[in-house]
């Protein structure tokens, strides 16, 4: 280990704006020039990079943001930064700077300048996981066990089990080693030379950016099985004011040509580093293009036309190649008794089979045939090897198989199939909620409200609706759906606590999760896997019974997962044979594919009552419109989306928002179609 002095340590830190982890661009290099500490990094033109700075490792100490914009060197394929005037009591002498290298998420302090010991006490994991920094970067009565401690007194290094960290203080050349908790420490007279000036730093691309092992696994070569990506993210959107804003991390997805993936994509626990579980074989063998897509919740909530923040990684090309794969993969065990199975092999004229397995692993069955064309697909009926019928999802929640191709032969382990409550009601129930807008936005002539109100109404008559709404005299502890509490950062309205808006999610999961509940509607803030403050992730186990119907009114609503939260798998659209083949009901999925206008204009009063915005009356006449052609002409569910847009006062609406409605499974569904126990299709 060689180092040189005491000054400014640059290390890796863990960070995302807010709430959330990245990890920093790897190649950072740090120098000291006098009282400047001198930052560069290897970068490409065009990009910008996010520059922070905190002078302690205490987790508790807030990053300071130096720049949230850098610009890459146009010129060259190294960017440098400037922190000027941070170090007190600078050396100018030329005796050589001091360098961190971070990379690979490690920090190590380079070989370049001088071989003596450490000066100063140094301290490093004793599992070897880090580099040694100096001891005096850990606050005051850090917990250092875990880690071994360097005492340059004896030159040894020593176990930190029952040391704390105390402030360092120098006596002549002396410096202190850590003393046991409670112990005393050296007598740091008054004359002792100033500590040192200890900072670490980070730099990180604006954006989302495909970490460079991962990209090298992504692109040298032909991808198979299940592969895993790490990538960084850092935030410094722009709020349309100039102002930059972070905001904290809210959801991170898989894009593949450009379409949400049909896998479960499994974003690993918000820590260095980010990481996707991708499984290959649900593509099609071939080339295709991977993105990933990071949103931030904006924390200012006064912008209803940017609630989330959205960014993109470059596009990556991919290779594709697995000897069986699932592209066509159905997720559901099918409620008429049917669980399909559709699979690819590269392989042709040749037998295959399928295991299936209950969740206690025992084999329940064996599927087999020969495919002429590479195509497997199958039909099991649910009855195992021993007659009896598997159809009762407490006992059998799901099932998981392994196909096999003879004469390769190759096998495969496929995704699990998802039995659900096949209880169907006698006629299923529509959940309503919205979010309060009416406080904030303005709606001429109440058409927001009356919109939202036709839409429960006419739920009331094909199955009835679960909603509530706060009664005369209702106390704040008492959750309500209708409208859905919550807070605007311009208006702190003291009667809308957190607990307030938690009792409102809470009522809604209860809805939901009721197993007559098969058809939502929500109108309000949302993105590709969250509305109003429930995530698809919370909402996905919460949810037992498979929805017919679900339109979600909020930003860049089909971006996401939300569609497999009610178990409606997109994307894509199916024809009524799918259903008949599978035996599973035919359901569709609404949502937007973009975020779309919502209010415009500035502050108007009305009434004495001063509003933020407007809510254009081609928002409430297109939820209008859409009912009157889906319930009163029992149109299709694609068609009726189509004649609500194009007779709305400007065609389209504000931005042309209705343009962006996308929707995944049966698009011709009708408003009552398949609703009642009894349907049959």
């Amino acid at each position: 280990m060689k180092t040189t002095k005491q000054g400014i340590i640059a290390g890796l830190a863990l960070l995302l704006a807010s709430a959330a982890h990245s990890f920093a661009i790897e190649g950072l290099t740090l120098s000291l020039q006098c009282s400047n500490v001198v930052l560069s990094w290897p970068s490409t033109p065009g990009q910008n990079y996010i520059v922070q700075y905190r002078p302690t490792l205490d987790p508790s100490t807030p990053w300071v943001t130096l720049t949230s914009s850098w610009p890459a060197d146009p010129t060259t394929n190294i960017t440098y930064f400037v922190h000027s005037n941070v170090v007190q009591n600078p050396n100018c002498g030329g005796g050589g700077s001091m360098a961190m290298i971070v990379g690979g998420g490690r920090a190590a302090i380079s070989e370049e300048v001088v071989a003596e010991p450490p000066p100063i006490p140094m301290a490093m994991p004793a599992n070897g996981s880090g580099a040694a920094v100096p001891l005096a970067l850990y606050p005051p009565g850090f917990d250092l066990a875990g880690l071994i401690i360097f005492d340059p007194s004896t030159a040894e290094w020593v176990s930190g089990s029952g040391y704390v960290a105390a402030p360092m203080r120098l006596n002549g050349n002396q410096p202190n080693i850590p003393t046991p908790d409670g112990g005393g420490g050296g007598d740091g007279g008054t004359n002792a030379p100033a500590p040192p000036d200890p900072g670490f730093y980070e730099v990180v691309q604006d954006g989302v950016r495909i970490a460079n092992l991962s990209m090298a696994a992504l692109t040298n070569g032909v991808l198979s099985n299940s592969i895993t990506i790490a990538f960084e993210v850092g935030n410094a959107a722009n709020d349309g004011t100039g102002t930059n804003v972070a905001g904290s991390l809210d959801s991170a997805m898989l894009l593949i040509d450009g379409t949400e993936y049909a896998g479960d994509s499994a974003l690993g626990t918000p820590a260095y580093p980010w990481v996707f579980g991708f499984d290959t074989a649900y593509l099609q063998n071939g080339t295709h293009y991977f993105q990933i897509a990071v949103s931030w919740k904006n924390p200012d909530s006064t912008d209803n036309n940017n609630q989330f923040f959205t960014r993109y990684s470059d596009a990556v090309s991919i290779t594709v190649s697995n000897q069986i794969s699932y592209p066509n993969w159905e997720p559901e065990v099918g409620e008429l008794g049917i669980s399909a199975y559709y699979l690819q092999t590269v392989f042709t004229n040749v037998p295959w089979s399928i295991d299936i397995y209950d969740v206690s692993n025992n084999l329940v069955q064996t599927l087999t045939n020969t495919t002429t064309d590479g195509t497997i697909e199958a039909y099991w009926n649910m009855v195992d090897k021993h007659g009896v019928t598997r159809t009762n999802s407490d006992l059998d929640p799901e099932f998981h198989s392994v196909a096999t191709v003879y004469d390769a032969p190759v096998t495969k382990p496929t995704p699990k199939k998802k039995q659900r409550k096949s209880n169907y009601p006698a006629h299923g129930v529509w959940t309503i909620a919205y979010q309060d807008f009416f406080k904030f936005e303005y709606s001429a002539n109440n058409l927001m409200q009356n919109s939202l109100n036709s839409y429960a109404n006419t739920a009331g008559q094909y199955g009835g609706y679960y909603l509530y709404y706060p009664q005369s005299g209702q106390t704040n502890d008492i959750g309500q759906t209708y409208p859905m509490r919550y807070q605007k950062t311009n208006h702190l309205d003291t009667n809308i606590t957190a607990t307030a808006i938690a009792l409102d999610t809470q009522l809604l999961e209860r809805y939901l999760t009721n197993s007559n509940s098969r058809n939502f509607f929500f109108d309000g803030h949302g993105n590709g896997t969250s509305f109003a403050t429930i995530s698809s992730a919370a909402l996905k186990p919460m949810i037992k019974q498979r929805y017919r119907f679900v339109m979600i009114d909020a930003c860049s609503s089909a971006n996401g997962n939300l569609d497999k939260a009610f178990g409606i798998n997109g994307p894509g659209t199916f024809a009524a044979t799918y259903y008949e083949n599978t035996g599973i009901r035919p359901a569709a999925y609404c949502g937007y594919n973009a975020d779309v206008i919502y209010a415009t204009g500035g502050r108007v009063s009305h009434n004495g009552v001063t509003y933020d915005d407007t809510i254009p009356d081609d928002v409430p006449y297109f939820i209008s419109n859409f009912l009157f052609y889906w319930s009163l002409e029992n149109g299709r569910l694609t068609d009726s989306i189509s004649y609500g847009r194009d007779n709305t006062p400007n065609p389209g609406g504000p931005g042309n928002r209705e343009a962006h409605w996308v929707i995944y499974g049966y698009d011709a569904l009708r408003i009552d179609e398949v609703n009642h126990a009894t349907d049959t299709w």
